[in-house]
């Protein structure tokens, strides 16, 4: 079921939503393209290190991502409550910090002068405008699709575009779509068959978490993210949740469909069903559009799109408790 995307943001309250890019031409995001014989590796740090700088502009919280060979995965939260906090002086900077007057000699962004804040902060109306955008997903996408496809084209000697339209998006509705969905994230390089483990998984928020769980600094720049507590609940730890995924990702390579009991019990008391817990991070593409979560939220949803039902209800019925 198609439909505006408006009917699935809530701007002006916090929420978490699954988005996912799709590259419009056969060359790859990312990866090695066997039939030409180049290699997109690099790129996958491009992905990494804009989200990375995003994510300290924006009111925009990061639960999970991967940067596979033709596509971007990524959790996000809005934060308006934070945005609505801030100083106009603050919004200012961080708008001038994303799309700046001036540029260095290496083509890094240059530090606002204090000139160019105070002719933002002379039209206050519009300072709203940046105010709300700041904590927009669909800003927070474009700047990051924008940035990746200009530095893409660039490469390839080529115009037009890079990415199939707009970013597709499916809220989630309670804290176990939102752990659902970042497994299901963290998983893609495993069900690709691009890596044998989660910390093979290169460029992927899971690998991010192993790392900064090891006490080991990162040789490149990953971007912070949602702690698991704050996202699950009851709270998950860093450790279980990477016990989660781990143990998930070799039930989905074995191809087999239930889990053990230790992992059972805590997918109940987070309100999942670990009969269908395998389907549900192995299959959630299949299973769900536009709205993810227990059968009523998603009636509730449907509601007030003013639509009468929303594909994956049967689906929800099954997954969630």
């Amino acid at each position: 079921m198609t439909g505006p995307r408006k009917e699935i943001f809530i701007a002006t309250e916090p929420g978490y939503y699954h988005c996912f890019s799709r590259c419009v031409r056969r060359a790859f995001l990312c990866g090695f393209d066997e039939l030409t014989g180049r290699s997109f590796e690099h790129r996958r740090a491009w992905v990494e290190e804009r989200l990375a700088f995003l994510v300290t502009v924006f009111a925009i919280d990061l639960t999970a991502y991967a940067a596979m060979s033709n596509h971007l995965h990524s959790v996000l939260r809005n934060r308006p409550d934070l945005t609505a906090q801030w100083s106009a002086e603050e919004v200012a900077r961080r708008w001038r910090s994303l799309f700046p007057r001036r540029r260095e000699p290496d083509g890094t962004p240059a530090e606002p002068s204090e000139l160019e804040i105070a002719e933002l902060l002379r039209d206050l109306r519009q300072l709203e405008i940046y105010r709300n955008r700041l904590s927009s997903i669909s800003w927070f996408h474009r700047c990051l699709n924008q940035y990746i496809a200009c530095r893409a084209n660039a490469e390839d000697d080529c115009k037009g575009r890079f990415w199939e339209g707009r970013f597709r998006s499916e809220r989630l509705e309670t804290p176990a779509a939102v752990l659902a969905c970042s497994v299901y994230v963290d998983l893609n390089p495993i069900r690709a068959g691009k890596a044998d483990t989660p910390e093979e998984s290169d460029y992927t928020s899971i690998q991010a978490r192993i790392m900064e769980l090891k006490g080991r600094s990162p040789l490149r720049i990953v971007p912070k993210l949602v702690p698991t507590e704050d996202f699950t609940h009851p709270s998950l730890t860093a450790i279980e949740y990477l016990m989660l995924v781990d143990e998930t990702g070799r039930l989905t390579k074995e191809d087999k469909g239930s889990i053990p009991q230790e992992f059972a019990s805590i997918l109940i008391r987070l309100k999942l069903n670990p009969e269908h817990w395998i389907s549900a991070t192995s299959k959630k593409h299949l299973l769900f559009k536009r709205i993810i979560g227990p059968v009523e939220s998603m009636r509730q949803a449907a509601h007030t799109m003013g639509k009468r039902w929303v594909h994956g209800l049967r689906s929800a019925e099954r997954i969630f408790l």
